[in-house]
């Protein structure tokens, strides 16, 4: 080999040497970063749940209590059932708070037509085994002054809960009193505001379900925006102070029993703010807020002058919100049903029976609910069905 051409062979060495080196070293950095990454990288757990807001309702009711009036709805719907009733000759009458020892609970009188005496016999003897059956604390009574009818009274644990007045059905019995037009149901979903997804998801539902969206919670804006898109109702729906308050938590932004005029004027101002397009409002518990007419009134004095209705939740027998409303020339209605005191589909369905009832007897009826997904399940499966019976129509057409 020549000495020129071992020349030419070592500098080709040496240039490929230094073509390897920069990638080795690229290499090393790349290796040592990596290693640098794995010691300082913490998994990071999936977001915390957002805490969804209390219902008073349900927190303030004993188990055990709610559970019996549970079952005492169950096992007339099995008597009546099994006695072939039809549903239009089921009214519910009456249906309204009751209170005793800080308890508070819907008292319900369902009358039912039967087609001649054979079969009331029927349905008392069904009536009477079928109670025999439950438990002790749920006690049912047949009241002993004479009368056209087989009147009983339902109690669980020493309270009374119902009153079955079972008679010889007439002519108009099951008969709308509004004859001209189907009987008007209005159902408001409340404590929307923290679940896009979920609010989608009832806006959905083949209903005209109205949005009750509470102030101050992380998606508020959101669920707003989505209720006003799909030309659902929007309602502000305020939260006030419970009794048992601290320890039972309204929420950010409520309107407290001590806070003086102007501080209730602010707050509920900021609370539309944030919440625009809003054409009423009710409120979230406030089970002592609105048993306070001083408080109570400012509220509606402030809704008065936007031109919003106010629909009373009823969360308490005492509540003095829908009286008011009415005698300051507020736009206003109040609840007759609450949907989802028991979250289960099932539990759902007899309720909507008991709102569809009361609306063929008054006329109109709002019912209550809240965004379970029981609730949203309940809903669309029955939503054929209400329309069938009803007309679904938004809150404010039944406000006066």
């Amino acid at each position: 080999m020549t000495k020129s051409r071992k020349k030419t062979k070592k500098r080709s060495k040496t240039k490929g040497a230094k073509r390897v080196l920069p990638w080795a070293g690229m290499g090393v950095i790349l290796l040592g970063g990596g290693l640098i990454g794995l010691t300082l990288y913490t998994p990071t757990s999936p977001p915390a749940p957002i805490p969804q807001p209390a219902y008073e309702e349900i927190h303030t009711r004993p188990r055990p209590f709610q559970d019996r009036i549970a079952q005492i709805d169950q096992a007339l719907y099995e008597v009546l059932y099994r006695s072939g009733i039809q549903e239009k000759d089921v009214l519910f009458s009456d249906v309204r708070h009751r209170h005793a020892a800080g308890e508070t609970w819907d008292f319900t009188e369902i009358r039912v037509g039967v087609a001649d005496g054979n079969i009331l016999g029927q349905v008392e003897a069904r009536l009477r085994e079928r109670f025999a059956s439950m438990e002790p604390e749920i006690q049912c009574w047949r009241e002993a002054e004479p009368s056209s009818e087989a009147v009983y009274r339902v109690y669980a644990g020493h309270r009374y809960t119902h009153r079955i007045r079972l008679g010889i059905k007439k002519e108009r019995l099951g008969t709308p009193v509004r004859e001209r037009r189907k009987p008007r149901v209005a159902i408001i979903v409340d404590d929307l505001g923290y679940d896009r997804a979920l609010a989608c998801a009832l806006a959905d539902v083949d209903l005209p379900l109205c949005f009750s969206v509470l102030p101050m919670a992380p998606r508020t804006e959101d669920v707003a925006r989505v209720a006003k898109m799909r030309h659902r109702e929007l309602m502000l729906h305020i939260p006030m102070e419970p009794k048992g308050y601290p320890e039972l938590n309204p929420g950010p932004g409520a309107l407290l029993n001590d806070m003086d005029e102007a501080e209730i004027r602010d707050l509920l101002r900021r609370h539309l703010k944030e919440i625009p397009g809003a054409e009423g409002a009710n409120n979230h518990m406030g089970s002592s807020f609105t048993e306070h007419a001083t408080q109570t009134a400012v509220v509606l004095e402030e809704l008065r002058k936007k031109g919003l209705f106010f629909v009373d939740s009823k969360t308490s027998g005492h509540s003095v919100a829908y009286r008011l409303a009415r005698e300051m020339g507020v736009r206003t209605t109040q609840r007759n049903v609450f949907l989802d005191n028991e979250p289960s589909e099932e539990a759902i369905a007899r309720q909507l029976d008991r709102l569809l009832s009361i609306a063929r007897h008054r006329g109109a009826a709002v019912g209550i609910a809240h965004p379970f997904p029981g609730t949203l399940d309940a809903l669309r499966h029955e939503a054929e069905r209400v329309k069938e019976y009803v007309e679904t129509v938004p809150v404010s057409e039944i406000t006066e």
